[in-house]
């Protein structure tokens, strides 16, 4: 007589155990029907046959090659074992060299229970196996698709919404409140607060992310998150349309800039390195970090130190006070940068660049074009409509073309709302001396690429610009990123830097 184990499988959640019982059912009758003792079995919930990664049919597997008291794996049908022609191929194959064979209870299989071979089984089991494989394919290439457009059409496919968004009909909306603190901790951020800073911030403040304090985790993944931005990828593909933006795109990428650099470990807990990540040691090349040590009065003292030295003992660079050093670094680019000439070079271009924009308005006359044409086709729409052609297709027409019109004419204020903005020069010019005298971790953020530190000298890299004439100025605004992000950047003789202009 016959010994077999029933494998049982079903696929996904929205199946139940009525899936397994039923298997399990037809599976007892038929091994009863044909002398077959079932001796166990093997049960995977909730998993997909598409590969043979299963726990439980794994361990069939393993149980196969430690020499069994059992001949039959007994399955309800054969795409319960497997979707996966290849798979299921080197899986039969497994069982054949532990003499174990492979038996449907309701379909024909390429051997009979004997062990002999079955002709018209061997021609059927590989069309069932090679369908099972084909309606898998299909069925993975559906849900991927409408999952593709249902994001196309900026429609939330489930789960939970990231921290500063909430759902509404399947859109996914903006919660005002929590996008609040969302700016907030990346305003924090940029203005140099550190992690432990930022959560002390928000703690004081009693702001919770659900119901509980904001971890340090949380804090990281809130400040990596590009969907803030409005950016959505997913698969290759990028979804403009299904998150609201929170944050600015150019305060996003200046934090991800920042954060990348902090990785270095350059910060204290008790002060902010305002040049870390920018120094090397001239000696050895190594990184030269942030550092402290407590004088014999119990003070804290402050110094950046080489890497080398600090932890091999490689380097015998001297160790600089960092105070002396940040003001060296500050007062040079200073002097650099901020003379009335140049400042007033860049108040006249910024300026000028203003009234240009406001005369252009070739985006704006595209808007108002567009505008025009979408209600030439709203007013077709309702041509056919007062005329007794009224269909589904006629209303989901003019829903479409309702909802473009309404996008479309916030576009149109948005644009419109830009050209009142005017500038003075002597406000243009006030507001640049101003942050570079108040900012100076920005400006050295923005300017500095790398800074060099000798025994007797320091060698400044200044972020370079397009100019290749070393005796000819070059101090300019470039104007695609002025009208992205109404943000003045500056490109002066091998260096650039980017200031916000709040208009």
């Amino acid at each position: 007589m016959k010994t077999a184990v029933i494998y049982a499988r079903y696929s996904c959640d929205a199946q139940t155990e009525q899936s397994i019982e039923g298997q399990l059912r037809v599976c007892n009758e038929f091994a009863a029907q044909n002398g077959i003792i079932i001796v166990d079995k093997y049960i995977d919930r909730a998993t997909t046959g598409t590969n043979d990664n299963r726990a439980a049919f794994q361990k069939m597997l393993a149980d196969a090659d430690n020499k069994p008291v059992w001949d039959i794996v007994l399955v309800y049908a054969l795409d319960r074992f497997g979707r996966n022609s290849i798979e299921i191929a080197l899986n039969k194959q497994r069982l054949s060299k532990n003499n174990i064979i492979l038996i449907s209870a309701t379909q024909r299989t390429s051997v009979n229970i004997d062990g002999s071979k079955n002709l018209d089984g061997i021609l059927l089991e590989n069309v069932l196996i090679g369908l099972s494989e084909y309606y898998s394919v299909e069925l993975s290439q559906k849900v991927r698709r409408g999952q593709r457009e249902s994001r196309r059409k900026g429609n939330f496919l489930g789960g939970r919404p990231p921290y500063g968004y909430r759902v509404e009909n399947k859109k996914i909306l903006i919660h005002e409140e929590r996008a609040e603190v969302v700016r907030l901790i990346f305003d924090l951020y940029v203005s140099g607060k550190c992690v432990r800073e930022i959560l002390e911030e928000l703690n004081k403040r009693g702001i919770l992310y659900n119901s509980k304090p904001i971890y340090q985790s949380t804090l990281f993944n809130i400040l990596k998150l590009e969907k803030y931005t409005g950016v959505y990828r997913y698969d290759g593909e990028v979804y403009m349309d299904m998150y609201p933006q929170i944050v600015d795109t150019a305060v996003f990428q200046r934090v991800q800039r920042m954060m990348d650099k902090n990785k270095h470990g350059s910060s204290s807990r008790n002060t902010d390195f305002l040049l870390k990540g920018k120094l090397f040691c001239g000696r050895c090349g190594m990184k030269i970090n942030g550092d402290s040590g407590t004088a014999k009065s119990g003070e804290m003292k402050f110094y950046y130190t080489c890497s080398n030295k600090k932890r091999f003992r490689g380097c015998s660079k001297t160790s600089l006070k960092k105070e002396a050093l940040e003001k060296c670094v500050i007062d040079a680019t200073l002097k650099l940068l901020n003379t009335p000439e140049k400042i007033s070079r860049l108040a006249d271009e910024v300026v000028k660049l203003n009234e240009q924009i406001s005369k252009e308005q070739s985006i704006l006359n595209l808007l108002i074009s567009e505008r025009a044409k979408i209600q030439k086709s709203l007013d077709n729409v309702m041509i056919a409509i007062e005329e007794g052609i009224i269909t589904s297709t006629t209303k989901a027409r003019m829903t479409e073309l309702e909802n473009s019109l309404a996008e479309i004419n916030m576009k149109i204020a948005a644009e419109e709302s830009k050209l009142d903005r005017t500038l003075k020069k002597e406000d243009v010019e006030k507001f640049i001396i101003e942050a570079l005298a108040s900012e100076p971790k920005a400006m050295i953020e923005l300017l500095i690429d790398k800074i060099i530190l000798y025994e007797d000298r320091i060698e400044i890299f200044y972020i370079y610009g397009n100019n290749t004439d070393p005796d000819e100025p070059n101090l300019e605004v470039h104007r695609d990123f002025f009208l992205s992000s109404q943000k003045i950047k500056i490109t002066q003789r091998g260096f650039e830097a980017t200031f916000e202009l709040k208009l």
